[in-house]
Parts: C-alpha cells; structure tokens; sequence
C-alpha cells in the first residue's frame, strides 16, 4: 500500500517539459491540449491559474513519462521570420543624418583680417539649408591706395566694416559623412576706401596729389555657388566653397562699379 501511495504521489508531481520555439523552457503540467492551444499550470507555482499557449509557440513537449511530442521542427518562432521579411537589413551607407545645426569660422578672411562666421541650419530632410553669415573688419591690413575695383580686387576685404548674408543651400546627397551642396548667396556690408586730394593751380602751376581722405562705400553681391563638408570627428567638419557672380560697390564717385566677381571660403566648422 505504501509503495502504490508514493507512485502516485510521484505521477501526481512529475513535469512535464514545454520547449518553445524561442528556445525557452517551462517546467509545468499540461491540462488540456486544443486545436491551436496548450493549457497547462506552472510546476513550481502553489496556485490553480490556468495559462494558455499557441502551438505555433512551442517546439515540442516532453511528458512526464518521456513521450516527446513536436509542434513546430524550427526553433524559431513564427513572428521573428516574419519580422525578418518586412525589415530589411541595415546596409553599412554614408547617408545618415548627423545634426541639424553648423556653426563656422571662415579662415580665409581671417588673413584680410576679417573676423567672419556663419550659422547654418538644415531642415528636418536634411536635403536643404538656410545659413546666415556674419563678419567684422578688425582692420589689421587696411589699403589706403587710391580705391580701385575690378574682378579679383577690391578694398571691401581689405577694409572691411562690417557684413551679413543669406544663403540657401541645397544637399543633392543628404547629410552624410562627407558631402557637398549647391546653392545661392547674398552679402552686403559697408567698408572704407580712400582718394587723394588734389591741390590745383593757382597755388601751385600743377595739379599734384596730396593725402588720401577716407569715404565709406557701400559692398553688394549676389552669387551662385558650390561646397563641401569633411567630417574630423563626430562633431568637427572642415568645408570649403567658391562662388562666382557679380558685385556693386557704390561709392561717391559718379560712375559705381557692377562687375563679375568671385569669393571662395574655407571653413573650421561645428555641427550640433
């Protein structure tokens, strides 16, 4: 009698074993087996509630009496196949967005003297931009020749008061890690130039030059360009542009200037 109470004892505790198909193992003893579902309690749990599994879940059961019985031969659910179909693999591109904003220092103007600088923000496609460019004279290198302007020279570097501009750009590639852009510019801003004075006849039997005076003119451009970014690190860029178009410098002479001119820019540049 005794040994007929510890076999039953020994059937009414043994486990049976549920292998899902994610590889996970539950010790419990099944209830009930449905078309689609398993029902069974959790072994080591001291209440009745019922838990309910689909078949598409599970692997294969082992019995307490060492039946195995399979639902599923892949080891992997059904769900993570199908997530495997709808997204498509990360492929290892240089087209990802980095940041939306980029503060740069114009070195080239720097060498006239100049202190320039730019914020540039990219809109959310990452495809265009506005960017503000902004200088000062700090008057280092001033030309007191005679003013003079033509397609490479003009004392507006030189003599630089101060500026502003507008710039929109276009990224034919997006933001990636090393890029390029297309786009349009305008810069105005005041500087100072200088003519010689004259001293004429009857104080002297000739016209002779005497010391230059000093004017403010008036510097206008609009122009078409082309640039690129060098990615440095995770946030330091290195950019260069040239532009070409023309220029308007209005002056106190009777004739101003509007002529073909062209800029070029290298920049040490932060994004954010």
């Amino acid at each position: 009698m005794a040994i007929v109470m510890v076999l039953v004892a020994f059937t009414l505790n043994a486990q049976d074993m549920i292998h899902k198909t994610d590889e996970t193992v539950i010790s419990a003893k099944v209830l009930e087996i449905n078309t689609g579902t398993v029902k069974y309690k959790l072994y080591s749990s001291t209440t009745d509630k019922v838990f309910e599994l689909s078949k598409n879940d599970i692997h294969y059961i082992v019995y307490q009496n060492g039946v195995k019985e399979f639902y599923n031969t892949s080891p992997k659910p059904a769900y993570v196949e199908r997530e495997r179909e709808e997204v498509k693999p990360v492929e290892k591109t240089d087209n990802k967005v980095f940041f939306k904003n980029i503060i740069a220092l114009n070195c080239f103007d720097m060498f006239f003297t100049n202190f320039s600088a730019s914020y540039e923000r990219i809109l959310n496609s990452g495809k265009f931009s506005f960017k503000i460019p902004l200088s000062i004279g700090l008057k280092g290198k001033p030309n007191t020749t005679n003013y003079t302007s033509d397609f490479w020279q003009t004392q507006f570097l030189q003599n630089r008061n101060y500026a502003a501009g507008l710039e929109f750009n276009i990224y034919p590639l997006g933001q990636t890690r090393n890029t390029f852009y297309v786009g349009l510019s305008t810069f105005a801003g005041t500087f100072n130039y200088y003519k010689s004075t004259t001293v004429p006849y009857p104080y002297y039997p000739f016209t002779t030059s005497g010391q230059p005076i000093e004017y403010e003119g008036v510097h206008y451009s609009g122009m078409i360009h082309l640039g690129g970014y060098l990615r440095l690190g995770d946030n330091f860029l290195i950019g260069s542009k040239l532009g070409v178009g023309f220029k308007r410098e209005e002056t106190i002479e009777v004739n101003n200037y509007t002529l073909p001119t062209a800029q070029f820019d290298f920049n040490l540049a932060y994004c954010f």
